[in-house]
């Protein structure tokens, strides 16, 4: 600048111009460290990164594999078999009576000396052994008033509703894998939002740099645009840290290493729920995990009540004793025995009681506390059930309003998507020919922006409020809508 001019200026005008000359200068040098962000912005091989090392795999792949890799998967195989097994000796303990092989000798058979004393331990030792071999019969029960019928109803109610909560777990597991595989491909098509979001802000940075050479913009706004493309680059790289979270909680469900990496080739369809409010709640009344575990406690705890009633009567137990036959062998020989009782051989039904009060202790005068004890453990049980069958309601009708809520916002979502992309074509050749502001282009960015991610956001929510409305109905699928086929062909 000639000095003839800078000395017409006042001093504080001065110290504005070397201040503004010094801005001007820091703004190009930074612009120098921001060359190695343009150039990650054209280049496409992030994405191809994520698209070629991954593993490929389909919505149907992903459930085959997580219904037979899962880790709790396979232990519920395992459950299963135990749950079975305990019913089963419980079903032939009531209904059979208990019938033993037992084999027993006595303690003094030796097979040799190591070490025998003449003098205080001269006696022969036994060679042979001396026991029996047998058949025994337990004592059956074939009446006592109910007491162990109650006791099997319980039982059988609580094996029945295991095997009907293992359903529910690897249904529930499903659900889960269907619902985080969409999770991956909503993420994936955020982060190429995202990448879009980026080239675009990278361009207007770009092309503001242009302008900013020609002074057709202040620096103001040029630092408003180098702003907007930083900002856009944080947001693309939180999407892609996000999008590798997901690929971790996708592998623990299906099973694999942590460190697998996945690229989902289906996309989610949007399907809108056609099943009635009154047919859900059916459902969810007859078939809810919830509600079927507070029937089963409270019919449970009802029949222990009953057992406490009967136990505190003097109601004798009718047995039948059938005996054991025994082989009794020794050195001498063997001998054959069979006797019901000791000393007798006939079969016979017996009637026993055993009964016992208590006066001043535990369980109180005449046991009246464990009488108490089992009226209020069912008084809660009946309690729970009605508040199990309230809330199951009313999160029935508020689930079902939610998805009613999601179709209705999707709708209006696609159409602001679809208007805000034309809006942004319109708004960039404006930009180019100087014929819109910054604040009217970043508003549009903005706006592209969010509605894109508001769309596979609320596709993906609908999916997930439909999950939950069928978890509570206790259904696999809606009728006539499978989950495992809502994706785009």
């Amino acid at each position: 600048m000639d000095c003839r001019i800078l000395r017409t200026f006042t001093m504080r005008e001065r110290l504005i111009l070397i201040l503004f000359l010094f801005l001007s200068g820091q703004v190009w040098s930074q612009d120098i460290d921001l060359n190695q962000l343009e150039k990650e912005v054209s280049n496409t091989k992030t994405n191809n990164d994520l698209r070629d090392q991954a593993k490929k795999i389909t919505l149907q792949d992903a459930i085959e594999e997580g219904l037979r890799n899962n880790f709790n998967e396979k232990v519920r195989s395992y459950t299963f078999q135990l749950n079975e097994l305990d019913f089963k000796d419980t079903y032939e303990e009531f209904w059979y009576p208990q019938l033993n092989l037992t084999m027993q000798t006595d303690g003094d058979h030796f097979v040799d000396n190591i070490y025998r004393d003449a003098n205080q331990n001269a006696q022969d030792s036994t060679v042979s052994p001396v026991g029996y071999v047998g058949l025994e019969i337990e004592d059956y029960s074939l009446f006592n008033w109910g007491r162990d019928y109650l006791d099997y109803l319980s039982a059988k109610n609580t094996y029945a509703r295991n095997k009907q909560r293992l359903k529910e777990q690897r249904r529930a597991l499903r659900f889960n894998i269907i619902a985080e595989y969409f999770n991956l491909a909503r993420q994936n098509n955020v982060v190429k939002i995202l990448k879009r979001q980026l080239s675009h802000t990278s361009f207007i940075y770009r092309l503001a740099k242009e302008k900013m050479r020609i002074r057709k913009i202040d620096s103001q706004e040029f630092l408003q645009t180098k702003q907007l493309f930083l900002k856009a680059h944080k947001n693309y790289q939180d999407a892609l840290f996000e999008y590798y979270q997901i690929q971790e909680s996708l592998a623990r469900y299906l099973g694999d290493d942590l460190e697998t990496i996945y690229y989902p080739i289906n996309e989610l369809k949007f399907e809108p729920m056609t099943i009635k409010l009154s047919e859900s709640l059916a459902l969810s009344m007859r078939n809810s995990p919830e509600l079927l575990d507070a029937r089963v406690e409270m019919e449970n705890a009802s029949r222990s009540y009953q057992r406490s009633l009967k136990d505190n009567l003097p109601l004798p137990e009718i047995t039948m004793k059938l005996g054991s036959y025994q082989r009794q062998f020794s050195g001498t020989g063997f001998e054959d025995n069979y006797e019901t009782f000791s000393g007798s051989k006939n079969v016979e039904v017996a009637a026993s009681l055993n009964m016992t009060w208590t006066i001043y202790g535990g369980g109180g005068f005449l046991n009246k506390r464990v009488q108490e004890s089992s009226f209020y453990q069912k008084k809660i049980r009946e309690i729970q059930l009605r508040e199990t069958h309230r809330d199951i309601k009313v999160t029935n009708k508020l689930t079902h309003s939610r998805v009613i809520y999601l179709q209705k916002k999707f709708a209006a979502v696609e159409k602001q998507r679809e208007t805000s992309r034309r809006v942004f074509d319109k708004a960039v050749d404006n930009y180019i020919a100087s014929k819109t502001r910054f604040a009217d282009i970043y508003q549009v960015l903005e706006e592209l922006q969010s509605s894109q991610v508001y769309y596979e956001n609320t596709k993906y929510e609908h999916l997930l409020e439909k999950l939950k409305l069928a978890q509570l109905m206790g259904v696999d699928d809606f009728p006539g809508e499978k989950f495992d086929t809502l994706v785009l062909k």
